[in-house]
């Protein structure tokens, strides 16, 4: 698929796109179609093309990845399953080859850069012209929801590329909501103490492998438009983008700007996965210094929210694709499964092989050893003869084998969410 618009199509093709011709609103009404797309058929939901917005010429795409048998059938090919293969095994006793392997399909899959073709594109002044969406009726404004955020280290021009999402100011100026521990953020840090300011790149709408890798939960060092490539089968062609990091060719949309690491402003509420308000609290500040749009362009948001949207059956496949790297972390762990229910990381289920005494206890802190698992509130460890994706089992198990006082450990001052509203203090 060359871009977003080939994506539609091949969702036309397969009866999963509902285009609305009705005249929409960008404030709450595309959210509940969108809404109500989902709540129809959980994880199974129609991608849903608005071509009517009020007071944009702008068509406005969501619930992209709103289909399980999409997200398989996109990251079916055998390359990506090499690569999880290699990564799963670097700690076993074919490390050293596992690692060639994975280091060769990587570099394989290195980005290919090319020249700018930002003469082919239109600038439009400021965001009024852009059909961003209000979500929720306490939301504090209108969020892009879906950009693609693109940094580069200061001290070793590392490359970051994840999601995070952008509260609208002004018509120049955003939020820009990446915790501490994101690349975002670390390439922030990295600037402020070379007394920098941050070039940041912003892409709204490419092929969705790259959309996907943005969101994925990669080890770190794993470049996000390398692993696009091996999940594509092709390298992920970017164009230079003058002083801001390169950007995918395929680009919808284009917002160049600049990130001060000393400057925070009040951003939130926003109605988030969790199916509640996340917190209003100070983030850094996105500054816009230019737009670039395609010819006809197709603006790409995402709707989260109880219950489940589209981030559910992204973080449900996802976390089953890259299961075999967590597996590796412990050879008696036979599944790993994050309900829905829990909303991620909120809430995790292990089943293993029980070898020898303790053994539940280090596999509870393996898991909070890796990456955003650490964001884990809890964690349940079950025996192997329990299904751990059948919810009436995992009731059973915890009625009758758990004695609360003997069973039950409380790990304090410890990482959390920032979006976990429960804690006595942010992020903690």
């Amino acid at each position: 698929m060359k871009d977003l618009r080939d994506y539609l199509k091949y969702l036309q093709s397969k009866g999963r796109l509902i285009t609305i011709n009705d005249r929409v609103n960008t404030e709450l009404e595309i959210t509940a179609y969108t809404d109500r797309a989902n709540r129809d058929n959980v994880y199974e939901s129609k991608t849903l093309l608005f071509t009517n917005v009020k007071d944009h010429n702008m068509p406005v795409v969501t619930n992209l990845f709103g289909s399980l048998s999409t997200m398989n059938e996109l990251f079916s090919n055998t390359y990506a399953n090499e690569l999880l293969y290699n990564l799963s095994a670097l700690k076993s006793q074919s490390g050293k080859i596992s690692l060639i392997k994975t280091s060769k399909l990587l570099i394989d899959s290195k980005p290919k850069i090319i020249e700018s073709q930002l003469s082919k594109y239109l600038t439009i002044p400021n965001l009024d012209h852009l059909p961003i969406i209000k979500c929720w009726p306490n939301d504090a404004g209108k969020f892009i929801t879906f950009p693609i955020v693109i940094t580069e280290s200061p001290k070793d021009k590392s490359t970051n590329v994840g999601i995070y999402r952008m509260q609208v100011f002004d018509s120049l100026t955003t939020g820009m909501h990446w915790q501490a521990q994101k690349g975002g953020a670390i390439h922030a840090k990295d600037a402020e103490e070379m007394g920098k300011k941050l070039n940041v790149s912003v892409v709204i709408g490419t092929d969705p492998y790259n959309m996907i890798s943005a969101v994925a939960p990669l080890p770190v060092g794993v470049n996000e438009f390398a692993f696009a490539g091996v999940v594509r089968g092709s390298q992920t062609v970017l164009m230079k983008n003058g002083k801001y990091p390169p950007v995918p060719a395929n680009s919808e949309i284009i917002l160049n700007g600049h990130v001060d690491p000393k400057e925070k402003r009040i951003e939130g509420p926003f109605g988030d996965h969790t199916g509640y308000y996340s917190i209003a609290q100070e983030y850094p500040v996105f500054h816009i210094e230019s737009i670039y749009v395609k010819k006809d362009p197709v603006y790409a948001a995402s709707v989260v929210g109880y219950s489940w949207h589209e981030d559910a059956v992204i973080g449900q496949f996802l976390f089953d694709f890259m299961k075999p790297i967590i597996k590796a972390t412990n050879e008696s762990i036979t599944d790993v499964y994050l309900p829905p229910e829990g909303i991620f990381t909120n809430m995790c289920f292990v089943s293993i092989k029980k070898r020898f005494p303790g053994e539940a206890k280090k596999v509870m802190f393996s898991i909070l050893g890796l990456g955003q698992l650490s964001f884990t509130k809890i964690i349940v460890v079950f025996d192997d003869d329990i299904d751990i994706r059948d919810l009436r089992k995992v009731a059973w198990a915890l009625a009758t084998r758990v004695e609360p006082q003997r069973d039950v450990q409380i790990i304090t001052n410890a990482t959390a969410d920032s979006l976990d509203h429960t804690t006595n203090l942010p992020s903690f």
